[in-house]
């Protein structure tokens, strides 16, 4: 366990040098993804990333995608509108940071939204993403974090 005592940037950069070890396997993973084909029509889309009900959970990202015929069909492995894709991420044995860190007068889940927005933003874009035809933004799910929305791709 990580004692309390780091100042809000140590704790962000602690929690970047997790995030770090994941790089390259979710950079592998955004790549195999921005070549897989898109259908003719128009799609937007939005990541969200989780962090379960308390903040504390082990991050999800999820790639929601829609247009202007979604369908559903959680058996239909191609990009269409309405679907909504798990994003593998590679993220596991996240750091054990003291209770304190995520008291009030912290913030450490604010902390910890804000590191894996801007990490994931960076790795979407290392992968070659912000020139592809969807119109993506990236959010923290739940209000968790600044609350601002970063755009992932030129369109968006």
């Amino acid at each position: 366990m990580i004692p309390y005592g780091l100042t809000p940037d140590q704790f962000c950069r602690r929690y970047r040098r997790y995030l770090q070890r994941s790089t390259p396997t979710t950079i592998a993973a955004l790549r195999a993804l921005l070549v897989r084909p898109l259908p003719d029509q128009p799609l937007r889309g939005d990541v969200q990333l989780f962090l379960g009900e308390n903040g504390l959970d082990t991050p999800d990202a999820w790639l929601y995608l829609s247009g202007e015929n979604n369908k559903v069909d959680a058996s239909d492995p191609t990009l269409f509108a309405g679907k909504a894709l798990d994003l593998q991420l590679g993220l596991e044995d996240a750091p054990e940071f003291d209770p304190a860190y995520f008291e009030e007068d912290f913030q450490g889940v604010a902390l910890i939204a804000n590191t894996l927005k801007s990490w994931f933003a960076e790795c979407w874009w290392k992968a070659g993403g912000w020139s592809w035809p969807v119109a993506l933004t990236l959010a923290v799910h739940d209000g968790f974090g600044d609350g601002e929305r970063i755009p992932l791709t030129e369109s968006a």
